[in-house]
């Protein structure tokens, strides 16, 4: 088995580090709104602004979901080229910039919609990204750990998976605004069924 590259290595720890720091960035929205507190009961804090303790609770579970699958696509190597480092720091643009429409979901009251779109096209961009990483760790073999073929293929369709569904979810903002942000829910059964369903054709294919 080939051993990790230290560049490999240091391109995880950094990329870790950064979407830890997205992480934290992504609840000081609510540490404003937590000077509430000192005019009118918790309560009453949360009731008015249960909207804003849901976009932080969504962005915080979407980017977990997202370093996730990227922990497992970059499982599957044993070095990194230039493209792909390129790309992670393009998937590591969408995670940072993140916060960003997050604030503007909590800020945001007459212009939902707006708000929305922005937040699901940061969503469709991390998602693409992670898409073509999966592409281009497909693509070099050589860069690739042996017998991963088959780990690196489904890091490929759970990437269309998620990009699919960021797509829709933003197609259907544009007439629900933030009702639509519901649906990111869904994601986790969408990539069941997905993996079901590669599993069986993959089972029948000898046999057919």
């Amino acid at each position: 088995m080939k051993e990790e590259s230290r560049s490999l290595n240091r391109l995880m720890a950094f990329t870790d580090g950064v979407v830890a720091i997205a992480l934290t960035l992504l609840v000081l929205p609510l540490a404003d709104i937590a000077r509430d507190a000192q005019t009118e009961s918790l309560r009453d804090m949360v009731r008015a602004h249960a909207g804003d303790f849901a976009a932080f609770v969504m962005s915080f579970t979407v980017v977990s979901l997202f370093w996730m699958v990227h922990r497992r696509v970059f499982d599957n190597l044993a070095d990194v080229g230039e493209g792909i480092m390129l790309l992670n720091s393009a998937w590591l643009l969408g995670v940072v910039f993140l916060p960003v429409p997050t604030a503007v979901l909590t800020y945001e009251v007459n212009q939902s919609r707006g708000a929305t779109i922005l937040y699901m096209i940061n969503l469709l961009f991390i998602a693409l990204c992670g898409l073509l990483l999966s592409l281009r760790i497909r693509d070099r073999a050589p860069l690739q750990r042996p017998g991963r073929a088959a780990a690196v293929q489904r890091g490929v369709r759970r990437g269309v998976v998620a990009s699919l569904a960021m797509l829709v979810t933003l197609l259907a903002a544009i007439p629900l605004a933030n009702r639509a942000l519901p649906l990111l829910a869904l994601l986790p059964l969408v990539q069941a069924a997905a993996e079901k369903r590669a599993a069986r054709r993959s089972h029948a294919g000898p046999h057919s």
